[in-house]
């Protein structure tokens, strides 16, 4: 069987010579080193120096590699990245994310974007917006966090209550402006 065709049931090992994006690759497990592919489908996915456009798994572990989507149970990236995280439960260490949603999230030394969480533990990292339940930080920098209970260092630009507050004087600001634009038209017609 050659590397481009798909596997079922089997054990897919890929090492450089995969370069296209078209390629869909289907097994139990797939172990990539050095190479990219466009769609993945596995029980356990493990990426090397590789990169992917989607992966769909139970388990995906990456490292020094790039996904643009994600759809996994389980996720762990190492010094790589990923546009687009959905998982019950993902790591990223030296990494980064444009978008996570997941019910436990993990980021130690890395950047995300956006990150959508029921628990959120964070160490040495930066975010520009932080949804979760809970979060637990050693020295988290975000820009806006919206979370009930937060434990540990943060240093936000916007948090929960400021983002109320901004969200309200925004409305009335706002309210205000349409008023006295309706009043100002209303004497224009008389």
């Amino acid at each position: 069987m050659s590397e481009n065709e798909s596997s079922q049931g089997m054990e897919v090992e890929t090492q450089a010579s995969l370069q296209s994006d078209e390629t869909e690759e289907s097994a139990e497990v797939i172990n990539l080193s050095g190479t990219n592919v466009g769609t993945i489908r596995a029980e356990l996915v493990r990426m090397n120096q590789s990169g992917a456009q989607k992966v769909i798994a139970t388990e995906v572990e990456v490292k020094q590699g790039a996904v643009v989507k994600i759809e996994a149970q389980d996720v762990s990236i190492t010094q790589g990245g990923a546009l687009s995280i959905e998982s019950a439960k993902a790591e990223i260490s030296e990494g980064g994310v444009g978008v996570i949603q997941a019910e436990e999230v993990t980021i130690k030394e890395s950047v995300a974007g956006i990150v959508i969480a029921d628990k959120h533990t964070g160490d040495e990292t930066r975010s520009g917006l932080v949804v979760a339940n809970n979060v637990n930080a050693t020295n988290i920098q975000t820009t806006i966090l919206l979370s009930g209970n937060v434990e540990g260092n943060v240093e936000t630009v916007l948090d929960t209550p400021r983002a109320l507050l901004a969200g309200l004087t925004s409305g009335i600001a706002v309210g205000l402006v349409l008023f006295v634009g309706q009043l100002l038209t209303r004497r224009n017609r008389s």
